[in-house]
């Protein structure tokens, strides 16, 4: 009788295995007699001839015979199935295996291998799994954020509508309490929250209490604006700048440029005269020609 609570225990000489799918033993060819060639064949139930889900059990100490038990509570002693094969079959699977009994692997001893996959039709069947996974996640969020948003749309509606009667209430208890009831202002939050002093900037500080403004460093670190890094047994131009005259001599580049560009400024409010203008007073602005006073004389 094959106890349904023992599990499989290789190590103390137990031995239960469920097959789930067909499992085979190997019997002599008979007709081959000059050679030997070994058949796998199936074990099968004698009862419903069940082939698949079979449970196989031994124990070296107890029974020379493995036990076998089908999906529908048949139990039935299999002398087919050779003791040694299968323990040797089973320590291959979970415990330390024997490399002289590999034959009975390529003779076809035991639990038949998984079909190949069919790649035509389990590519489709998952991209249609995959995508109803997606579409249902998707379906979900745009649930999500519709009852977020008519959640909010009710909440809102429901403080609108028991306003009053909070309002009514909120006015019994003070009226209970003995609390006067304070109305706020027209223009007041409820919320809102006086204005705190204002923090002037740190610059006020220093030049109110004579705090020196920090010094400035020098824009190249390499050489500190020297234009050569000097050292114990090294004197090199500096590549990261240009050097303190090349720096000195931008500066007073862009100071004339400054200077140019105020002195336009300047002379842009000044009105000057139009080409008809100066072409009527002999190209000099501010000169009259003298036909011009004889044209008004004789007028």
């Amino acid at each position: 009788m094959i106890d349904p609570l023992r599990a499989h225990d290789p190590d103390a000489g137990y031995y239960r295995i469920t097959a789930e799918r067909r499992f085979n033993y190997l019997q002599l060819d008979p007709e081959h007699t000059i050679r030997v060639v070994w058949q796998a064949l199936p074990v099968t139930c004698p009862m419903c001839g069940a082939d698949t889900g079979l449970t196989f059990v031994l124990e070296r100490a107890a029974q020379p015979v493995v036990e076998v038990l089908c999906p529908n509570r048949h139990e039935w002693p299999e002398h087919l199935v050779d003791p040694g094969h299968f323990t040797a079959w089973a320590d291959m699977r979970w415990t330390t295996p024997n490399f002289d009994m590999f034959w009975i692997l390529e003779a076809g001893f035991g639990e038949e291998p998984p079909p190949p996959i069919d790649y035509a039709k389990e590519i489709p069947q998952a991209a249609r799994i995959i995508t109803k996974v997606y579409v249902r996640e998707a379906k979900k969020r745009v649930r999500r954020q519709v009852r977020r948003r008519v959640r909010k749309v009710k909440k809102k509606a429901l403080n609108v509508a028991y306003a009053p009667v909070a309002a009514v209430i909120r006015a019994a208890w003070a009226m209970q309490a003995g609390i006067p009831p304070e109305a706020p202002a027209p223009g007041e939050k409820k919320d809102k929250q006086a204005p705190g002093p204002k923090i002037p900037a740190y610059a006020k500080y220093r030049a109110a209490y004579g705090i020196p403004a920090p010094a400035k460093g020098p824009a190249c670190l390499v050489c500190e604006d020297r234009g050569r890094i000097v050292a114990p047994g090294l004197d090199i131009t500096c590549t990261e700048c240009e050097g303190p005259a090349a720096a000195a001599l931008a500066a007073a580049e862009r100071k004339a440029a400054r200077a140019r560009a105020g002195g336009r400024a300047s002379e842009g409010g000044k009105s000057r005269p139009g080409r008809e203008e100066a072409a009527g007073t002999g190209g000099a602005p501010g000169k009259a020609r003298p036909d011009d006073a004889v044209t008004s004389a004789d007028v």
